[in-house]
């Protein structure tokens, strides 16, 4: 399939925190380094009623207090001629028949599309199941991928039934379960100050090392995120992905390839030699 075909990204819950924060800023600065495709749009999806220049007008307002790079006005009003946005109920099968109609007329043939869930996890089932009862992950004219945000689940159980529901409608391949807090500069950079330097990688063992201690010092209160920390709580939202994937950066062995699958192999060894702790274990203070 060409690269030159339209690429359609769409943003369930666009109107939320992370889309503002995040999402939008991100994606401002790949099409700042010209690494997105030469057509895209990307189309916002949620139930505050928003006109396409109020939601680019607040999109603006994100990347102005949270980006960490300089761009000319110019620059942004490019970008943003390529945000829109539509109201509607997402956990509604008409928003999605109205959706398939839209992102068609705008992409006249084939087209890729990308599916990112910045909505509570509640939502990830009935939204996928939306998906595909409108034929919308079906890759005949080009790639279908759903991103879908931490928690992943409640506990064991339930991240295994939304891992069964997933696979109802999509293909392994097709699913990117992601933590953004990956993206930031520090941890990626754990990965070179431990594996390419050559003064610190042969002392990166328990000879050399008493302990570690990770500590992540929040800025951002609670916020406008009570209804989110209300369902989720601090240790889903902060201790089960972002924090251990910290510990695994810390302490993997190197892998034999810097791929996916090999870094994923070397975490999960991490996990597993973990030894549970126990409740007499903890400071009651």
């Amino acid at each position: 399939m060409s690269k030159s075909i339209p690429t359609s990204i769409i943003i369930f819950g666009a109107s939320g925190d992370l889309t503002r924060r995040k999402l939008i800023p991100s994606l401002f600065n790949l099409y700042l380094k010209e690494r997105l495709p030469k057509k895209f749009r990307v189309f916002g999806y949620s139930g505050t009623s928003y006109s396409d220049q109020e939601f680019r007008s607040r999109l603006q307002s994100g990347v102005d207090e949270f980006a960490t790079y300089e761009f000319d006005k110019s620059d942004w009003d490019s970008f943003a001629q390529q945000l829109t946005y539509q109201s509607g109920n997402i956990q509604d099968l008409g928003c999605y028949k109205s959706m398939e109609s839209h992102l068609s007329s705008w992409e006249d043939g084939p087209a890729n599309r990308l599916f990112y869930m910045a909505t509570p996890p509640v939502l990830f089932p009935k939204i996928i199941k939306l998906l595909g009862q409108t034929n919308q992950v079906i890759e005949d004219e080009g790639w279908r991928r759903v991103v879908i945000e931490k928690p992943f689940g409640t506990d064991l159980a339930s991240a295994q039934a939304l891992n069964e529901q997933i696979h109802n409608v999509l293909h392994e391949d097709q699913v990117y379960r992601i933590d953004h807090y990956l993206g930031k500069e520090t941890v990626q950079n754990l990965l070179m100050f431990r594996f390419a330097n050559t003064i610190f990688e042969p002392l990166w063992n328990r000879n050399f090392i008493d302990h570690v201690q990770i500590t992540v010092s929040e800025k951002v209160d609670v916020d406008h995120r009570a209804g989110y920390y209300d369902g989720v709580g601090v240790l889903r939202d902060m201790f089960q992905n972002h924090l251990l994937q910290l510990l695994t950066l810390v302490a993997m062995e190197p892998p034999y390839s810097f791929n996916a699958t090999a870094l994923r192999n070397e975490k999960v060894k991490v996990l597993r030699s973990v030894n549970p702790i126990t409740p007499n274990e903890i400071a009651d203070e």
